[in-house]
């Protein structure tokens, strides 16, 4: 068995690993379709400038399509019956994708993508029949770019362990790149969902780089103006975090650019007059 995070991005590609077939799977953080489909959870507050977490006493009850903002597939729903695309970048050979179709609520497609054209291969002919039914597909693309991938095609992305490896490996240009990136391929107000063993007042700051310096004199207007996600989540569930955001709409845009006006509107001219 290989190891899934050695073919998922190109920053490991360089590691060696046995060849894997169709049957094989490895399942990153042993998280699988029945620990997240429906469970309980406690937000989380953050402070990345304290570099502190805690979670909240009262915990909550959600589910994955909930998460992702997806409706539920209900054949008593002619309004739920819309198709919903999700994006799984960095998927490997993951069998959840498959577990969302067939035990989830998940009518798809799903279009599972990883840089690894064997990982690819392999998938297609396990999922050969959601392939065919049209509730699967699988690219093989770069997560840093998804140059296979128009802007705001899809409705929501997930990602089960791609970022938080990233992470692990200090590549945090990459890891902005691969936001920024799904960021484009979202529909304004799409879903973004990743799992990760790592504490928001670590992951969230080079992800979102709300430590890079400020090219304006304020600090407060560049990380608005840069940063492309409202509603941000941070949930704690049993051995796993789970982080949600949403993409801004035109809405949030113009409201924004309207809190920037009066935030750098210049300040009237008060000098007095010479007698």
């Amino acid at each position: 068995m290989t190891i899934f995070l050695c073919i998922a991005f190109p920053c490991l590609a360089t590691c060696k690993s046995t060849i894997v077939g169709p049957n094989d799977s490895y399942e990153w953080g042993d998280v699988s379709l029945s620990d997240i489909n429906e469970y309980h959870y406690y937000p989380i507050e953050w402070d990345a400038q304290q570099s502190s977490s805690y979670p909240s006493k009262q915990s909550n009850q959600s589910t994955l399509t909930a998460s992702l903002n997806i409706e539920p597939h209900d054949l008593n729903s002619i309004e739920k019956q819309r198709q919903q695309s999700v994006l799984m970048i960095g998927c490997g050979n993951s069998k959840l994708g498959e577990e969302m179709i067939e035990k989830g609520a998940f009518k798809g497609p799903i279009v599972q993508v990883d840089v690894s054209r064997n990982v690819v291969e392999n998938m297609r002919q396990r999922c050969s029949d959601l392939v065919s039914n049209g509730s699967m597909s699988f690219v093989q693309d770069d997560a840093t770019e998804l140059s296979a991938f128009r802007d705001g095609m899809i409705d929501a992305c997930l990602d089960k362990g791609l970022l938080d490896a990233i992470f692990c490996a200090e590549d945090y240009q990459q890891l902005n790149q691969i936001q920024n990136t799904i960021s484009r391929v979202l529909k304004p107000g799409g879903s973004f969902v990743f799992f990760s063993f790592s504490q928001p007042e670590f992951i969230l700051p080079k992800l979102l780089m709300y430590d890079e310096p400020s090219s304006t004199s304020s600090a407060s207007i560049d990380v608005r103006r840069r940063m492309p996600w409202k509603n941000i989540e941070v949930q704690q569930l049993p051995g796993i975090l789970l982080y949600k955001m949403q993409k801004i709409e035109d809405s949030d845009l113009v409201k924004a650019a309207h809190e920037n006006k009066r935030l750098i509107r210049p300040k009237p001219n008060r000098k007095m007059k010479r007698r």
